[in-house]
Order: C-alpha cells, then structure tokens, then sequence
C-alpha cells in the first residue's frame, strides 16, 4: 500500500513540475508577464517582511492531548526577552494553577505539576512517515510505532524551556520550581522559582 502511495505522490510530483516548466517557459517568452511577475515577487517579499516585523506576535499555543506542553509560535529573537517571557508565563500559570496550594511545604504542592516549552515548527512539505513539525503533537499524541512515527525527542533542538516541581536543594522537606532553559537541544540555565517573587524572577533573567 505504501508503494502505490509513493508511486501517485511521484507521478503528481513530476505532472506539477511539467506544469511549473511550461508556464515559466511562457512567462518568460513575453517581456512584460516577465516584468509583471518580478514586480509581483518584489511586492509578496516586502509584504512578508512588513508581517514577520511588525504583525506576528509571540503565542503560546497549548496541546490539546497534552495539557502540559506548549508551543511558541514567532518567539521573539532575543533570548533574554524570551526567557523573560517564558518566565513570566511559567509564574503565571503556576499561581493560576496552584491558587491555595503552598510553595514552601510538600503537604498542598501537586509534585506532578510539570510545564513543557517547545518552538511552533510544521513542515509545509509532503511527509508521509514523520517529520510533520512540533505542530503535530496540538491535536495528536505522540506515535512511536505507527505508520507515522511522531515523537517529541525527535524534536530536542525546539525544546526551549521545562518546568518541573522537586525538592529543594537546601530543604529536603520543601518544594521549589525549577524552570529550565534549553538551546540547540541542550540545558542553557535552570532557575529556581519557588519562594521568589515575580518581579524578582524577571530581574534575575534581565541581569543574566
């Protein structure tokens, strides 16, 4: 089944390229289809970059089957700026999450409260076995054995930050949050967010 799969995608493939080749051909046969087509890709190419600069903002974009991980869709380029705002969303979600819950004793702290950060990739490409994007995993779970192989690990150079609760280091009898960051698929920094403060946290990402 997946020959004949293989088989039609490819005969597709080869119908749009021959397709593709003869209206360039045309196109470029005229001077001013010629000319009306540069100018058409100068303005899409502005218009793109007008939007990537000043229309698409940062989201976080929870997973539908995995209430613990989100993806960052347009984060911003300066990682400080988004280790702030990861920060910021992790406090925040923390405090909304744990209302009444205490940050210093073990007796109303939910040790299995746990955030997961990756950057928002999807692949716009034809991908039949894996490599959908880390956009798969909003509306599936995670497929290690199927037709389509989609797993997070595959994905460990988008992984940007985990927030997990454990002991705390100095007091075996508290718990503290810690927030690791990550780059390139390895840990950058971790901060412990437990009894601080938020603007504290914010301050300590600022002065890094």
């Amino acid at each position: 089944m997946e020959i004949v799969i293989l088989i039609v995608l490819g005969l597709i493939l080869v119908l749009l390229l021959l397709l593709g080749y003869r209206l360039v051909r045309f196109i470029l046969k005229n001077r001013i289809y010629t000319q009306i087509m540069l100018l058409l890709g100068i303005v899409a190419l502005i218009a793109m970059l007008i939007n990537q600069v000043f229309f698409q903002k940062m989201e976080f974009i929870p997973s539908r089957v995995y209430p613990d991980l989100y993806l960052i869709k347009n984060p911003v380029k300066d990682r400080n700026k988004l280790n702030t705002a990861l920060t910021q969303f992790v406090l925040d979600h923390k405090n909304e999450k744990l209302a009444g819950a205490s940050d210093s004793t073990g007796s109303a702290m939910n040790t299995e409260y746990s955030l997961r950060f990756y950057r928002y990739t999807k692949s716009w490409g034809i991908n039949l076995f894996a490599d959908a994007g880390t956009a798969y995993f909003i509306e599936n779970e995670e497929d290690l054995g199927g037709f389509v192989v989609e797993e997070l690990s595959m994905y460990s150079a988008e992984k940007l930050a985990d927030f997990r609760v454990n002991l705390c280091a100095n007091n075996t009898e508290s718990y503290c949050g810690e927030l690791t960051f990550y780059e390139d698929g390895a840990v950058s920094k971790t901060e412990v967010l437990g009894t601080i403060t938020s603007d504290q946290a914010l301050d300590s990402v600022k002065n890094e």
